[in-house]
């Protein structure tokens, strides 16, 4: 489950209950119906001289709060951009009007005479009502992270934008200050005179989330064909229980990179607070089938799953593919979140190894089957991916190279905790 986050500004606390688990649509409504499952209803909480003028009612998540200039009301904001006001604070947003926004809002910030706001999605959009001025958004720029705050300038004439990575975006009177390479990034916060900001981020993003790694094929299967070719229901039909996995023209095989980048894999993803499930901690035994690799995510009640994997494709193809399930029944529930971790993989992976999308299999790194038994099988957010293509010289140069397998690590975890940590 996705815990809605808690937020404090001016001595209030917005508290906002657990909410269900959900992937980003392709388009947010302003409107409460059909966006998401309601949430909880949220909760302000004063604490000191601060007055509570109200509470937003029961619709989707709550995100954000900003208050007024004297501090005698304030607005909240959900994740489709739904605006409440208390106190002297005024809904700038057009009467009766309907905002559609890319992407889920993140954030908010109040102009310096409370006579407007801004609003942030995760994708960098901004949308500015009342006297907030439009200064820039990060809309059209391909983000390694998504953005999760704003902060607005005292003069309110700019504002800065945070990603999850800490990527800064300064737009009108914003000066850019500088920018670290932080995982988990929740806020911003400007100095008093606009000269400088704060970046605040969790500590281990990934802390009390579960993640299945699924390292492809496995050491000891050439040695047992009976077991591996055994069929087994992979919920649209009978495929082989498992396969050897490919190698490359000098005899480095699939089994053993995938579990070699599975391990580094599993460090990164614990130093970043996880709890990681394997389905098979070994190189050396037979299997598991692929439904057992299916039941072992699920079973474990896993946030996302990862099945990783080198592919044996042309010799004169290079790249990989994050392979997303299609629904055949039991995994109807989550392909909606797996295309969503498969569109956070693919930029994170790139950006992490170089490696290019494939040239020969899917479209802009992303493809999707329902011929994979771990993928229809599965109940839990999952995608597999093909780091590169073993039958390539150049791509099996690399893949050889363990440098660059922690670079395919790095990748794989940029793209679960992206997944795991976007709102």
């Amino acid at each position: 489950m996705r815990r809605a986050l808690s937020m404090i500004a001016a001595g209030w606390l917005l508290t906002a209950g657990p909410a269900a688990a959900m992937s980003r649509p392709a388009q947010w409504s302003r409107s409460a119906s059909g966006l998401a499952p309601a949430s909880a209803p949220s909760t302000v909480v004063g604490y000191g001289d601060a007055a509570v003028f109200g509470s937003p009612a029961a619709s989707d998540a709550t995100v954000a709060m900003t208050p007024t200039r004297d501090g005698k009301g304030y607005w909240t904001v959900d994740v489709g951009g739904s605006v409440s006001a208390f106190g002297d604070a005024h809904d700038e947003a057009p009467a009766g009007g309907s905002m559609a926004v890319n992407a889920p809002v993140v954030g908010m910030a109040a102009t310096p005479d409370s006579g407007g706001y801004w609003l942030v999605a995760s994708d960098g959009g901004i949308f500015a009502f009342g006297d907030a001025h439009f200064e820039g958004s990060a809309g059209g720029i391909k983000l390694n992270a998504p953005v999760v705050g704003m902060a607005a300038t005292p003069a309110g004439g700019g504002y800065w934008l945070v990603a999850s990575d800490g990527g800064i975006f300064a737009f009108g009177d914003a000066r850019f200050e500088g920018s670290g390479s932080q995982r988990g990034v929740v806020g911003i916060a400007s100095t008093p005179d606009g000269g400088g900001y704060w970046t605040v981020s969790s500590g281990q993003p990934l802390a009390g989330k579960v993640v299945a790694i699924d390292p492809g094929h496995d050491g000891g299967n050439a040695g047992d064909p009976a077991a591996i070719n055994a069929p087994v229901f992979i919920g649209n039909g009978y495929k082989a229980c498992d396969t050897v996995g490919t190698e490359t023209a000098d005899g480095y095989t699939e089994h053993a990179y995938n579990f070699d980048v599975a391990m580094r894999l599993q460090a990164l993803l614990q130093a970043e607070g996880a709890t990681v499930v394997l389905t098979r901690t070994n190189d050396t035994g037979v299997g598991p089938c692929i439904d057992q690799r299916a039941a072992i995510g699920n079973n474990a009640h896993a946030a996302a799953a990862v099945s990783i994997h080198a592919d044996g494709g042309p010799v004169g193809g290079r790249g990989f593919t994050v392979i997303e399930p299609l629904a055949v029944g039991p995994n109807n529930g989550i392909i909606a979140a797996s295309d969503v971790l498969g569109s956070d993989m693919v930029p994170a992976f790139e950006f992490a190894t170089g490696m290019p999308t494939s040239t020969y299999d899917g479209t802009n790194g992303i493809s999707q089957r329902s011929d994979l038994g771990g993928l229809n099988l599965s109940t839990v957010p999952k995608v597999l991916v093909e780091t590169g293509n073993m039958q390539n010289p150049t791509d099996a140069a690399l893949l050889e190279d363990g440098q660059f397998r922690q670079q395919v690590a790095r990748g794989l975890a940029a793209g679960i905790t992206d997944f795991l940590t976007s709102p």
